[in-house]
Formats: structure tokens, sequence, C-alpha cells
């Protein structure tokens, strides 16, 4: 029996990261975001110096905007596993207060997740694994502890915790998980608003990156020879760096005012 719940608990442990699931690179995107940056850096070199191979000195940066990448779609990936597992601890709590046993429970969450989710998505696979071990007789909270590691979510640690400490304390299981589902749920529909508004604000901030590098592009195209003070002499390019500088600082502002963490 200990073998089985140390199956259950390690399963899949190989594919953990520091505080949660490692993520495989998908090196087909990392290629298509390196062309895509290398594009942007020639077109940045030719609008800013007339010169292809000035863009290139751009290059070095690659790696801090690939690490901040990664970063950003491992908080979007965290706010996408919160949801579903509020789903799944909605369905949990239909079933016990339709009188299901926890263990019956979380078996029916994982007919009900099927449903709504994919197969192969986050939390029908974890939702499997979960049943699995209840399965083979590993506790609901161990089963859950385990999950809570994989994935590395907040709510799933505070659940696995209540959870422990109700059943240890032998008071009313039923109505303490009812309300901290009930407690959960709402904090996670709260952050999904906040972050909706946070997404518009986004995408306003890239519609106004856009505007600089657009002006310099209309007039290039329609009006030649309208900016070449900029492209003579040394104190155009002093000026134009000057300008880029400050581009640079501004979308780093941008960045951290709508890359706050909820």
């Amino acid at each position: 029996m200990k073998g089985a719940k140390k199956l259950f608990a390690g399963k899949g442990r190989g594919n953990m990261g520091s505080g949660g699931i490692k993520h495989r690179l998908d090196w087909t995107g990392e290629v298509v975001c390196f062309a895509g940056y290398l594009a942007a850096c020639l077109a940045a070199g030719e609008l800013l110096y007339q010169s292809f191979q000035v863009g290139l000195i751009f290059l070095p940066v690659y790696p801090f905007l690939s690490r901040g990448r990664k970063k950003q779609k491992r908080i979007e990936e965290q706010t996408e596993w919160a949801v579903q597992f509020k789903d799944a601890l909605i369905s949990i709590k239909a079933s016990l207060e339709a009188g299901y046993s926890m263990e019956n429970a979380v078996l029916a969450a994982r007919e009900d997740l099927v449903c709504i989710y994919p197969k192969d998505s986050f939390i029908c696979r974890e939702m499997e694994r979960i049943g699995r071990g209840i399965t083979n007789a590993v506790p609901v909270e161990e089963a859950f502890q385990n999950f809570a590691e994989r994935s590395g979510l907040e709510d799933a640690q505070s659940f696995a915790e209540i959870y422990r400490t109700a059943k240890k304390s032998g008071g009313d299981l039923l109505r303490v998980l009812q309300s901290s589902v009930t407690v959960i749920t709402d904090k996670t529909e709260l952050k999904r608003e906040i972050q909706t508004i946070l997404t518009a604000k986004k995408m306003e901030c890239r519609i106004m990156k856009l505007i600089p590098p657009g002006m310099l592009l209309y007039f290039r195209l329609f009006s030649p020879g309208y900016l070449d003070v900029l492209y003579d002499g040394a104190g155009g390019h002093l000026l134009m760096t000057a300008l880029f500088a400050a581009y640079l600082f501004l979308m780093w502002l941008m960045g951290q005012i709508t890359g706050i963490e909820i």
C-alpha cells in the first residue's frame, strides 16, 4: 500500500521545476520568436540609422526578453490553471451537497470536467491522476497536497491544508469544505476580472508602442527626405539614439505598470 502511495505521489515529479510543473521548451515557438525579434532589430536599425547592420547590436538583449516572455507565459498558465481548478472545486462542492463522500465527489468531478475541458487539458490530467491515487487508497488530503506541489497553485495548497485540518479536527467537514470552496471560487473570479481589465490595458500599450515606429515608417515612405536631418551627421544620430532610449524606457515603464502580479 505504501508503494502505491509513493507511486502516485512521485509520479510526474520528473516534470516538475522549482515550485511547479516544468515546461518543455517549444523549439518551434522559440525559433519563430527569435526570427520575429531579429526582423524587429533589422527594422529598427533601418528606421533609426538607415542601416540594417546596426540593428544587429540589439541581438544580445534577446535572452532577457525571452526570459521575461517565459515568465509571463507561466503567469498566464497559472491563471488559467486556477480557473480550471475553481471549476473542479465547484463540481466537488455540488457532489458533496448531493450527499457524496469526498472520495466519490472527486471521482465525479473528474467525469464532469471531461465534459467542459479537453481530455488532455491540465485539470483533466490532474484529476485523472488524483482519481487513480484515491482508487489505490491514497488519502484525499495527500492526493491534493501532491497536486498542489506539482501545479504550484496557491489555491490548491490552501484547499489541501483546509481539508487536512478539518478532517483531523473532526468538525463539520461538509460545511467547512463548502465555505472554503466558496471563498476560493470568489477569489479566483475576482482575479479573473482584474486580469481582464489588465489585458485591455496591455492591448492599449501594444498599440501605443507601435505609434512611434509607425510615424517614422510613414514619413520614410510618403515624405522622402523629410527626416534626412536626423540621418545625416553625428548630431542626428545622437538625437535618434536619445529618442530611442526614451522609447525603450517608456516601453519598460508600461510593462512594469501592466505587469502587476495579482
